[in-house]
C-alpha cells in the first residue's frame, strides 16, 4: 500500500472521486437522531375490568399477569401498575431476544391466561413498549368551535387514529379529553318505585330489544333472498319506546321511567390547551424509528388527515421534539465546523507553507467522509453521541497527516526532491504512524465487553472513531504523501535554521526547542523528582474527581417543563381542574414573553391512555410548559420559581418539577425524577410507613427537592357488606343486589354491555342504564338503592340488608419483579445528582439497617443507571491501558518501552479532573468516554518521542544525545496535534451551537490531552533513560 499510490496515483485520484460520490449519495440519506438506537425491547400488557378496585385488579389480574407471561424466554424484569379497573404489566427483555419473539411470547401467554381471569375481564392488549421513549414526540390535538367534548374524542379516538395507524415509525395509541360517548338511559328511583322496578330489570329490557344477529339468507320460492332482520335500534330516541314491563295490563316503556340519550360515560379526563379544552393524541416513536423521520411523516399525513375530517376539526401539532433534536444536531454541526476551522489555522501557521496545510486540511473532510459511509453500512444513524466521535476524532484525524508532512519537510529542507521526500517519509513513517493509529483504537475495544447504556451509547462513538482514524491512517499513507510530493514538486523548502526562519513564529518555535532542550536535559537526571511529581499529580486526580461531583448525564436546557401536580385524593374533577386554571394563571404569569404554550392534562381515563399518563385519579394532573426558543431565563430557574410561587399559593398540594427531554427520559427510562428509593415488601401500610419515612429523611439533605411517595392509600371508599343472611330472607340476590348498585352510579355498561352502532359513523357504543347525576348528590344515595325481591312484591331498599362504611384504600399499586414496591422519588437542584444520592444513603443508612424481615430498601432509576455505567467504564478504562499496551508491544518489540509511553497517562488524569473541576462539570459518562480516550493519545505521542529516539539510537548516537536530540525533534510534531486535538474540540466545549450535550466529553479530552503532551515530553524520556541500562536493550 506504501510504493503503491506513487506507482499509479490514478487509481488513487479514481478512488477519492469515488468515495466522495458516494459519500454524497449516502449521507443525506442517513437516519438523524438525538441519539443512538437502544437495544432495548419491551412488551406491554394492559387488561381491563372497568370498575374493579385497585387492590382487587392486583391480586386478580395483574398478579397472574405477571407470574403467567413471566415465563416468556428472556425477561430482565418485570414491571406493573395497577389502578382501578386497569391493570398495566410491563416486561423489559434482554437485548439479545428479538422483539417479534418477545411479542409473540407475551401475546401467547397473555392470552392462554384469559381462562382464569375474573369473568368480565376484557381481553388484553400487547403492544410494544420503547423504555427509551418514554417521551411523545409530539401531540396532535384535535379542537373546533362547534363540537362537543365526547364528539372531539370520536374524532380522535376512532378517525385520527386509524388514519396515524398507517404513519411509518409511529405509534398513537390513546387519546386524551373530551369524553366517551354512551347512550344512557337515565331511571328516575321515584318511578322505579311506583312501578315496583329495578335498574338491572330495565338492562334486560334493553338487551332483549336490540341485538345483532346474523340472518343469513332464505331460499323462497325461486330466488335467494338476504334476510336483514334489523335487530338493531336505529334512533336513539327509539330507546324511549322499548316495552320495560307489563303492570296491570299496562304497558310501561323506557319513556314512563325514564329517558334515553346520547350521552357520555362519567368525565374523567379533561385536557386544555392554552386555556381551552381540547383532545389530543400522543405520537410516541416506534422501536428501531428515527425521530425526525417520524415527525416528517406525520406532518407530510396532516393534509390529507384535514381533508377526510369535518370541516370544523382543526389539527394543531404541538410539544414538536424534532425541534430541539434538530437544533442539537445543527449546534454540533456548527461546533465540528468551528473546530474544523481552528484545526486549519494551526496547521497553516505551524507548517508555514499553504500548500502543505491545505492538504492536511483536505485530509480531514475526506476522513470524515469515508467514515459516514462506513457508519451508513453498519446501520448507525447520525446522532449527538456519532457527531460527537465525529468531533473527538477532528484533531485526531490530521495528527497522521501532520507526522507525514512533517517529516517530507525535513527531508525537503535537505535538499531531497518532493516526490522522493514523501516516498521515504511514507515507508519509514507507516509503522509509528499505524501504531498512533491503532493505540487509539485499542482503547475502544474495551466497550465490547459493556453493558446496558454505556453500550448503546458508546459503541456507536467508538464505531465513529475507529472509522475515522482508519480513514485518517489510509489516507496518511496513500494520499497525502503522493499530494505532497505532486504539489510541492519544483519547490524549495529552507530549513529552519536560515535567518529568515528565525523571525516570526518559527523563531519562536526554535528558542522554544532550546528552551525545552535545556530544561529536559536537567529534568531526565532527576527521575525521583518526576516521579513524585506523578503520585502527586495523580493523588490529585483522584481527590479531586470526589470534588468535581458526578451525574450519569449532562443536563440539556430543552426549553420545556412538565409539571406533576397531586391533590388530595378523592378531588373531583371540576375541582381539580379550578386548581390547574390558577395554576396556569401563575405559569403564564412567571414566564410572560418566554412562554410558547401551556396544556394541562387532568385526571386518567380509566382505559387504553392509563399506560401512558403519571395520572393515578381525577386528582392528579402534569402541566406541560414549553418556552419561546432563544429565551432570556432558563427552564431551570423557571421550574425554581414556580415551585416557591405553587407552594405558597396552594398548600397541601404536592409538586413535582420535570426539566428533561427526550434525552434524560431514555436514558432513565422515563422515571419521573433521578431519585427513586424503592422499597420492597408485602404490607402496603408497612411500605407506605417506611417509604413516609425515608421521604422526612430525605428532604433533610441538601439539593432535595420535590421529595414525594409515589403510591398513596388514601383514596376515600364506601366499602357495601351485604348481609347475606338478612338478603336471603328478604329474597334479595346479593348479585342482583351488586348489579343495582353499580348500575345507579355508574351504569350496567360496566357489567353487562348492551351497544348501539350509529349509522352515520358505523361506530359502536355501549348502552347502559343509570341514574341522573342529580339523583345520587345524596349520603344515602346508596342505601336507596332498589333491589328485586323473590318473596315480596316491592323492590327493597339497600339500606335494609346491607351497612355502608367509609374507608380508605390505595390509589396506586405498582410491583417490580413481583414484589409489592413503594417509591420515594426525588428531584435535585443546585448539586450533582452522585454526591446527592450518597448523602441520601448515609441518611437513611439507619432506616434500612432496621427493615422489618422480608422488606429491602434500594435506590433505582438514574442513580443505579449511572453507577452500572461507572463500573463498565472503569473496567473500561483498565481495560484500554491493558489494550493499547498490547498492541504496541509487537510493533516495538519491547516490553519495556510501552510502559514508558504509559507512564504519562496517570497524571494526565490531574488535566481532566481539573478542567472538570474549574469549569463546574460534574463527571459523567461521557468525560469518563472521554479519559479512555485521553489513554490513546498518550500512547500516540509517546509512540512518535520513542519511535525517533529509536531511530536516533539505531544510527549509532548515544543514549543522552539521542533523547535530546529525539524529543527536540518531536516536540513541534507533539505541540501541534495537541494543538489541533484542542482547537478542534473547543467549540464543542464552549458549547457553541447552543448545544451542550458532548461538553464534558470535549472538556476531558481537552484537559488530558494537554496534560498529557506536557507531561510526555519530560516523563516519557524520564522513563526511557531509566529503563535503558545499556545500548543493547536497544530493539
Amino acid at each position: 500500500m506504501i510504493k503503491g499510490p506513487f506507482k499509479n496515483p490514478f487509481f488513487v485520484a479514481v478512488a477519492l472521486i469515488a468515495v466522495i460520490t458516494i459519500g454524497a449519495v449516502v449521507v443525506p440519506k442517513m437516519q438523524v437522531d438525538i441519539l443512538p438506537a437502544f437495544r432495548k425491547s419491551a412488551m406491554q400488557i394492559l387488561t381491563l375490568y372497568p370498575g374493579m378496585p385497585t387492590e382487587v385488579v392486583e391480586k386478580d389480574i395483574t398478579s397472574r399477569m405477571e407470574r403467567w407471561t413471566g415465563q416468556s424466554n428472556g425477561i430482565l424484569k418485570q414491571e406493573s401498575k395497577s389502578l382501578m379497573g386497569v391493570s398495566i404489566v410491563t416486561n423489559h427483555y434482554r437485548s439479545d431476544i428479538d422483539p417479534a419473539e418477545a411479542m409473540a411470547n407475551t401475546s401467547a401467554y397473555a392470552m392462554s391466561d384469559m381462562y382464569y381471569q375474573p369473568p368480565g375481564t376484557l381481553p388484553p392488549m400487547v403492544q410494544p413498549f420503547d423504555p427509551t421513549a418514554s417521551t411523545p414526540l409530539m401531540l396532535l390535538t384535535a379542537s373546533s368551535d362547534a363540537k362537543s367534548g365526547k364528539e372531539l374524542y370520536d374524532v380522535a379516538y376512532y378517525a385520527l387514529r386509524q388514519m396515524l395507524s398507517g404513519v411509518k415509525g409511529i405509534i398513537a395509541p390513546a387519546a386524551y379529553g373530551g369524553s366517551k360517548r354512551r347512550i344512557h338511559i337515565y331511571v328516575d328511583p321515584v318511578m322505579l318505585e311506583a312501578y315496583n322496578l329495578t335498574s338491572t330489570e330495565v338492562n334486560d329490557a334493553i338487551k332483549h330489544n336490540t341485538t345483532m344477529i346474523p340472518s343469513g339468507i332464505a331460499e323462497i320460492g325461486d330466488i335467494n333472498y338476504s334476510i336483514d332482520a334489523q335487530g338493531m335500534i336505529k334512533n336513539v330516541e327509539d330507546f324511549n319506546d322499548i316495552v320495560v314491563a307489563m303492570v296491570d295490563g299496562r304497558v310501561i316503556q323506557v319513556k314512563d321511567i325514564g329517558f334515553a340519550a346520547d350521552a357520555a360515560a362519567i368525565q374523567t379526563n379533561i385536557v386544555r390547551v392554552d386555556g381551552k379544552n381540547q383532545v389530543y393524541l400522543p405520537i410516541f416513536k416506534r422501536s428501531g424509528s428515527n425521530t425526525i423521520e417520524a415527525v416528517e411523516a406525520v406532518q407530510a399525513a396532516l393534509p390529507k388527515l384535514k381533508e377526510r375530517l369535518p370541516d370544523d376539526v382543526n389539527l394543531n401539532v404541538i410539544f414538536d421534539q424534532s425541534s430541539y433534536v434538530r437544533r442539537s444536531i445543527s449546534g454540533l454541526l456548527f461546533a465540528g465546523l468551528g473546530g474544523l476551522i481552528l484545526v486549519a489555522l494551526v496547521l497553516l501557521v505551524f507548517l508555514g507553507n499553504f500548500r502543505f496545510a491545505s492538504i492536511a486540511v483536505f485530509a480531514i473532510p475526506l476522513s470524515v467522509l469515508a467514515a459516514l459511509v462506513a457508519l451508513h453500512g453498519l446501520g448507525q444513524s447520525l446522532n449527538s453521541i456519532t457527531l460527537g466521535g465525529i468531533a473527538l476524532a477532528l484533531g485526531l484525524l490530521v495528527d497522521n497527516a501532520i507526522v507525514i508532512l512533517e517529516g517530507i519537510e525535513r527531508r525537503m529542507s535537505k535538499g531531497t526532491e518532493s516526490m522522493e521526500a514523501a516516498k521515504e517519509t511514507a515507508s519509514t513513517m507507516a509503522g509509528p504512524v499505524l501504531a498512533s493509529t491503532l493505540a487509539i483504537v485499542a482503547v475502544f475495544v474495551p466497550i465490547l465487553f459493556f453493558e446496558g447504556i454505556a453500550s448503546d451509547l458508546f459503541g456507536p462513538l467508538a464505531l465513529t472513531v475507529t472509522a475515522c482514524m482508519l480513514s485518517s491512517y489510509v489516507l496518511s499513507i496513500a494520499v497525502v504523501p503522493l499530494a505532497a510530493g505532486i504539489f510541492m514538486r519544483g519547490r524549495i523548502v529552507r530549513m529552519k535554521s536560515d535567518a529568515k526562519e528565525k523571525s516570526g513564529f518559527n523563531g519562536a518555535l526554535d528558542q522554544l526547542e532550546l528552551r525545552y532542550e535545556s530544561s529536559l536535559s536537567k529534568m531526565v537526571k532527576r527521575p525521583m523528582f518526576i516521579g513524585a511529581l506523578m503520585v502527586a499529580m495523580t493523588a490529585l486526580a483522584v481527590i479531586g474527581v470526589g470534588e468535581t461531583g458526578y451525574e450519569l448525564f449532562p443536563n440539556e436546557d430543552v426549553g420545556q417543563l412538565e409539571i406533576q401536580v397531586r391533590m388530595p385524593s378523592g378531588t373531583t374533577l371540576k375541582a381539580s381542574e379550578a386548581k390547574i386554571e390558577s395554576m396556569e394563571e401563575i405559569v403564564r404569569s412567571e414566564l410572560g414573553s418566554d412562554l410558547n404554550l401551556v396544556i394541562s392534562n387532568i385526571g386518567v381515563f380509566y382505559d387504553l391512555p392509563a399506560a401512558y399518563t403519571p395520572n393515578s385519579g381525577t386528582q392528579d394532573a402534569f402541566i406541560g410548559v414549553q418556552l419561546i426558543e432563544n429565551a432570556e431565563v432558563s427552564t431551570d430557574k423557571y421550574a425554581s420559581r414556580l415551585r416557591n410561587g405553587f407552594t405558597k399559593v396552594f398548600p397541601g398540594v404536592e409538586f413535582s418539577f420535570y426539566t428533561g427531554g427526550l434525552m434524560t427520559a431514555a436514558l432513565n427510562e422515563g422515571k419521573p425524577a433521578p431519585i427513586n428509593v424503592r422499597i420492597k415488601g408485602n404490607k402496603l401500610e408497612v411500605l407506605r410507613d417506611i417509604a413516609e419515612q425515608v421521604r422526612n429523611e430525605i428532604r433533610q439533605v441538601d439539593g432535595i427537592v420535590d421529595a414525594r411517595v409515589l403510591q398513596r392509600l388514601d383514596q376515600p371508599t364506601k366499602e357495601v357488606d351485604i348481609d347475606r343472611e338478612r338478603a336471603a330472607r328478604m329474597g334479595v340476590d346479593p348479585v342482583d343486589a351488586i348489579k343495582n348498585m353499580v348500575a345507579a352510579f355508574s351504569s350496567t355498561a360496566t357489567f353487562d354491555k348492551s351497544f348501539w352502532i350509529d349509522e352515520g359513523n358505523g361506530n359502536h357504543y355501549y348502552v347502559g342504564v343509570t341514574y341522573p347525576e342529580y339523583e345520587i348528590d345524596g349520603e344515602d344515595v346508596l342505601g336507596s338503592v332498589l333491589v328485586a325481591s323473590k318473596t315480596k312484591e316491592k323492590p327493597i331498599p339497600f339500606r335494609n340488608f346491607s351497612i355502608v362504611r367509609n374507608r380508605n384504600t390505595a390509589v396506586e399499586i405498582n410491583h417490580h419483579n413481583l414484589s409489592r414496591v413503594f417509591n420515594v422519588y426525588a428531584n435535585v437542584e443546585g448539586r450533582d445528582v452522585g454526591r446527592t444520592s450518597a448523602d441520601i444513603e448515609d441518611r437513611i443508612a439507619d432506616i434500612k439497617a432496621n427493615l422489618p424481615r422480608g422488606y429491602s430498601l434500594d435506590l433505582d432509576g438514574e442513580v443505579s443507571v449511572m453507577r452500572s455505567s461507572f463500573a463498565n467504564l472503569g473496567l473500561g478504562l483498565g481495560l484500554a491501558l491493558l489494550f493499547a499496551y498490547l498492541i504496541v508491544v509487537p510493533l516495538f518489540r519491547s516490553f519495556k518501552q510501552p510502559i514508558v509511553m504509559l507512564l504519562a497517562f496517570p497524571p494526565a488524569l490531574a488535566g481532566v479532573v481539573g478542567l472538570l473541576y474549574f469549569t463546574g462539570t460534574p463527571l459523567s459518562i461521557q468525560a469518563l468516554m472521554g479519559a479512555i480516550m485521553v489513554v490513546g493519545i498518550t500512547v500516540s505521542y509517546g509512540n512518535l518521542l520513542v519511535d525517533r529516539i529509536n531511530k536516533l539510537r539505531a544510527e549509532g548516537m548515544p543514549l543522552e544525545e539521542a533523547l535530546a536530540q529525539g524529543s527536540k525533534q518531536r516536540l513541534r510534531p507533539i505541540i501541534m496535534t495537541a494543538l489541533t486535538t484542542v482547537l478542534g474540540l473547543l467549540p464543542t466545549a464552549l458549547g457553541f451551537g447552543g448545544s451542550s450535550i458532548n461538553e464534558p466529553l470535549a472538556l476531558a479530552v481537552i484537559g488530558g490531552t494537554a496534560m498529557a503532551a506536557l507531561l510526555t515530553l519530560y516523563v516519557v524520556p524520564a522513563g526511557y533513560r531509566l529503563f535503558s541500562k545499556s545500548e543493547s536493550e536497544l530493539r
